[in-house]
């Protein structure tokens, strides 16, 4: 790898040249302001109504990206984008200032001008531009549909933006499902905090997290795999209905559900158990659905999905029964292991408890044919160390996952709140990793120090937010929605 940047690689000769005439005539190809009194959004909102020929006579002031320009000679044609929408530009050698200069405008300059509202011949709505100006001068053509694959749809992530319609909705769909869920969690009196992103022990998941050092204090930290059980602390020193939007990491595989850095809602409630949080979440997810789609009923994956609450609810044994034909209840945990490893090429090493076999048969053989939305509730207690135990069996954790399509969309429980209980549980998940479970949970020493103080009951809830995204936006990849998916590091061109 290089220090230096190879301009005539990565930019275009004959772009370059013109950025250097418009220097010589005293124009700046990168000017840093621009006047804008109207959205195109608003432009295409002022004309009146198709069966009507008059145009608004407003003159206005409009700035975006070129992505079609077609030069007649004395009419030139052009298709400017903002963020609100596209409309089409007519330059005619009569009426628009400086005319002769359209030849140094490429597809993907950034333009502003100012112009009325017409209608063509043909009828289209557009802008009589009387002046213009280049704002920004594009070193680069925006890529072509023909050659893009979605190898370079992902690594060149700015030209796919640019040419990508359904890209740049999906996009915007996350962000939007953010502001929403956001929204009506303030509606609910629950407070907005953060947390630490860099952690001493990386806790309150089972996932293999990113290290690092901290020069400062010299000593290894990791990036948070989940913001748990500082959010926890917090409910601890009082403050009890909370949540956090945030980036989470985990360093792990990346497929079509799968980014290494993904964004989790994660809220906790004082008081409430997780009875209370199932019926906030299909509470919170429908809501969302509703608002983004205008109804409960969600086309997804060939299905339709029905959001209105109340949501089915299923114990893992009955959702192995009823989603995997397996019936486990009168079935030894040897028996069932041996299931698993003959039926579904699950490998164990060593002895394994009831719950991790559960798990395993539950991914294998359930979770795929679930359709949802679905609570899978009450698993096996030994899974879930941080899990408060079920008041009518210890051996099962008052725990539920919601599932759609096959996929985890939420994850909650009531927590759990005996300091010793929480120390014997971590104990537990030490030996786990020193017989080779790098998933399993390290002893956090300060975390149980802290549950000393006592925490009240408390129900928690984590929402994978970029999953849910990915439901409103109809698309099977989290690629879809990201707006910049983790991709190795590579010195090539693109398309």
């Amino acid at each position: 790898m290089t220090d230096e940047f190879d301009t005539d690689r990565h930019f275009e000769t004959d772009r370059i040249e013109k950025t250097r005439r418009l220097r010589e005539q005293g124009d700046s190809p990168y000017v840093t302001d621009v006047d804008r009194d109207a959205t195109i959004e608003s432009v295409l909102d002022a004309f009146a109504a198709d069966e009507y020929e008059d145009p608004p006579s407003t003159t206005y002031q409009l700035a975006g990206r070129v992505l079609r320009v077609n030069d007649l000679g004395s009419v030139l044609f052009a298709d400017l984008r903002d963020e609100t929408g596209r409309i089409q530009l007519l330059f005619t050698e009569e009426q628009t200032e400086a005319f002769d200069d359209r030849q140094l405008v490429d597809i993907g300059d950034f333009l502003a001008v100012t112009g009325v509202p017409i209608r063509t011949d043909t009828g289209e709505r557009s802008i009589h531009v009387a002046d213009w100006q280049l704002a920004t001068k594009a070193l680069r053509s925006p890529p072509t549909r023909t050659g893009f694959n979605e190898r370079n749809r992902v690594r060149d992530r700015v030209g796919a933006m640019v040419v990508d319609d359904d890209l740049r909705t999906g996009i915007e769909t996350r962000f939007a499902v953010i502001a929403t869920l956001r929204e009506l969690l303030q509606e609910r009196d629950f407070r907005e905090v953060d947390t630490p992103i860099l952690h001493h022990t990386a806790g309150g998941a089972r996932a293999t997290p990113f290290e690092t050092y901290c020069e400062a204090l010299e000593e290894e930290q990791a990036l948070r795999i989940a913001p748990e059980l500082y959010l926890k602390r917090l409910v601890m020193g009082g403050f009890e209905r909370i949540f956090e939007i945030g980036s989470v990491f985990r360093n792990e595989d990346i497929d079509t559900t799968h980014n290494p850095e993904f964004t989790m809602l994660e809220l906790y409630e004082a008081y409430a158990d997780y009875e209370d949080v199932m019926e906030l979440t299909e509470s919170l997810v429908s809501q969302v659905v509703l608002e983004h789609t205008g109804s409960y009923d969600l086309e997804y994956g060939g299905a339709t999905l029905d959001f209105e609450p109340p949501w089915d609810r299923l114990t893992l044994e009955q959702t192995l029964e009823e989603y995997g034909g397996i019936p486990v209840t009168d079935r030894s945990t040897d028996e069932l292991r041996r299931l698993a490893e003959r039926e579904y090429d699950v490998a164990f090493d060593g002895s394994v408890t009831r719950g991790r076999v559960y798990e395993e048969l539950y991914e294998a053989a359930a979770e795929d044919e679930i359709e949802g939305p679905l609570f899978v509730t009450d698993p096996p207690r030994a899974s879930t160390p941080l899990c408060a135990p079920h008041p009518d069996d210890d051996a099962r954790a008052e725990r539920f996952e919601a599932v759609v399509q096959g996929v985890e969309l939420a994850n909650a429980y009531s927590e759990l709140s005996d300091p010793l209980e929480q120390a014997r549980t971590f104990e537990a998940q030490v030996s786990r990793r020193e017989r080779g479970d790098d998933e399993a949970h390290e002893m956090d020493t300060d975390y149980v120090r802290s549950l000393g103080y006592g925490l009240p009951p408390t129900g928690g809830l984590g929402i994978g937010v970029d999953r849910l995204a990915m439901l409103i936006a109809g698309t099977q990849s989290i690629k879809d929605v990201l707006p910049f998916p983790m991709v190795a590091r590579q010195n090539e061109e693109f398309c």
